[in-house]
């Protein structure tokens, strides 16, 4: 039995370390893991022996602020005929190469389209990558401009000329089934997931994370990009050294840290929530902002989309007040503390049975 798993949009270790993770549970099962990816760069001590192509890639328009779903596809070509159309050929080119029994995305919606009807298809994803059931898709910023409004429809007009759909495109996106790598509190689209029973949220690929045990004496954890502009701003407010160690799984890096400090990847917050660690979230990009607003409202931690070196000095001072805080929201969720991956697997089984 052949899995195709491919992934074409957004950025980040999280989309190909969880379908490295699946593919070695499938692979134990027997299956062939085939990966199309636009981006084989695996961060960490992974083995990966299984076969690699190119995914087709979609020119990205630049646009800098998307207030919805369909912002985000059209940004990729998803609202111009003859380009979508294209890729779309592009994607079922491959797939009758490979042959697939299954396939599985995690931000890749135009193979998902493109396996409509032809292939059974599971979407996994942060719930940013797994759009919510509708036509049309929730603003995720406040006074969305009429272009977005606009924008909207467009899409929805232009999947349908290339690809006749008898649902709506939120559910189409959603595949044949979906599992959503998140925890219902910080899923943005929350309130929309009902309307599909076949979507499932199963925490994260990397549980059980161990508690923290930390003290205000216990270093902080820095994950930042050294070209974020208040790179060492952020080390000298927190007293904290530059990390150039090689790139650590979170189960190796959470241990015994008093604040984590990060831009707010879903995956990375997830796993301080586990933990039982305060966080500081510094967002790069709209996702991260949703992360850390989120995560602001369930206690424990702070956001800051500016920071200087009196509000760092100011939110530094009360993270070390919210460790046992943060430890206490460890305990209450503690049931997305496990591991969720044999169910994912169970479902792929099943599809293709």
């Amino acid at each position: 039995m052949k899995v195709l798993l491919g992934w074409e949009l957004g950025a980040g270790q999280g989309h190909i370390q969880r379908l490295v993770a699946l593919s070695e549970r499938l692979a134990a099962q027997g299956w062939e893991p085939i990966f199309a990816l636009k981006s084989f760069n695996l961060k960490g001590n992974v083995n990966f022996p299984w076969q690699q192509i190119p995914a087709p890639r979609l020119p990205f328009s630049g646009r800098e602020n998307s207030y919805t779903f369909a912002d985000l596809l059209a940004a990729f070509g998803f609202a111009q005929v003859d380009l979508l159309r294209h890729h779309l050929q592009n994607w079922q080119d491959i797939l009758k190469t490979i042959q697939p029994d299954l396939v599985i995305t995690d931000h890749a919606p135009g193979l998902v389209l493109a396996a409509w009807g032809l292939v059974p298809t599971v979407v996994v994803g942060s719930y940013f990558a797994v759009p919510p059931p509708v036509e049309v898709f929730p603003a995720f910023r406040s006074a969305m401009p009429p272009e977005s409004v606009q924008q909207q429809q467009q899409v929805s007009e232009t999947v349908r000329q290339v690809i006749p759909l008898e649902t709506s495109l939120g559910q189409a996106l959603n595949g044949d089934r979906s599992f959503i790598f998140s925890v219902p509190e910080l899923d943005f689209y929350r309130a929309y997931r009902s309307i599909l029973p076949t979507t499932e949220y199963v925490g994260i690929h990397l549980t059980p994370l161990a508690k923290n045990v930390a003290s205000t004496e216990s270093p902080p954890w820095t994950y930042l990009m050294q070209e974020y502009p208040a790179y060492e701003l952020v080390l000298r407010a927190f007293k904290t050294e530059p990390q150039f160690q090689p790139f650590q799984p979170l189960k190796e890096a959470l241990v015994d840290k008093s604040i984590a400090i990060h831009h707010g990847g879903l995956t990375t917050t997830i796993g301080c929530l586990l933990a039982g660690i305060p966080q500081l979230v510094l967002p790069c990009h709209i996702e991260q902002q949703l992360n850390g607003a989120a995560l602001k409202r369930l206690g424990a931690a702070e956001m800051l989309v500016s920071p200087t070196e009196a509000n760092l000095d100011q939110v530094r001072t009360h993270l070390l007040s919210c460790i046992d805080q943060a430890q206490a929201l460890a305990t209450g969720f503690a049931r997305w503390n496990q591991d969720f991956l044999d169910r994912v697997v169970e479902t792929c089984v099943h599809l293709c049975q």
